[in-house]
């Protein structure tokens, strides 16, 4: 694939994934069209995963179904939650993103915000080899608290987990 496929393909990539969120179709089991992920391709996150690099061969749930667990969870509380702001720098050996999100909470109308900075690199065929997310805490970890009771950074991954899964048991799912 010449250098000119691959930032298209990774514009492709990073518009999907905004995509997904802007029309809430994550909540409903959405992918992020054109993300294939190369055999042992990596996770990582300070907020998530405390750094520890996660190989996505070895998780118990696809990146998918993950995203829509935790879509569906958020809209327990926050029914609107969603994307609000996306930019993406595509470059030849993967993408950058920007994304807010945002929701107004059901109870009371408190509208919450947070950013989230996502890096995805890849190799030669397009394939995704490293995901890293962050998340500025100060913005997050007030939101998490009130859409699924616990704020991270979550050094042990289960914690966050169960709490979008208690989550989505009390919303009815």
């Amino acid at each position: 694939m010449n250098i000119e496929d691959r930032i298209a393909l990774h514009r492709r990539m990073a518009e999907a994934y905004r995509d997904a969120y802007r029309k809430q179709a994550v909540q409903e089991g959405a992918t992020y069209a054109e993300w294939q992920f190369a055999d042992h391709a990596e996770y990582s996150s300070p907020y998530f995963t405390c750094n520890e690099v996660l190989d996505l061969s070895n998780v118990s749930i696809s990146v998918a179904d993950y995203a829509t667990t935790e879509a569906k969870a958020y809209t327990v509380r926050f029914p609107d939650w969603g994307l609000a702001e996306f930019k993406c720098w595509p470059a030849e050996n993967g993408f950058v993103m920007k994304t807010r999100f945002e929701g107004t909470a059901k109870d009371d109308g408190t509208k919450m915000t947070f950013q989230s900075y996502g890096f995805v690199e890849t190799d030669e065929q397009g394939l995704i080899k490293r995901w890293e997310t962050h998340v500025n805490g100060e913005e997050y970890g007030p939101f998490l608290e009130r859409a699924i009771g616990v704020r991270g950074p979550f050094p042990d991954q289960t914690v966050y987990h169960d709490a979008l899964t208690r989550t989505l048991k009390e919303g009815g799912f």
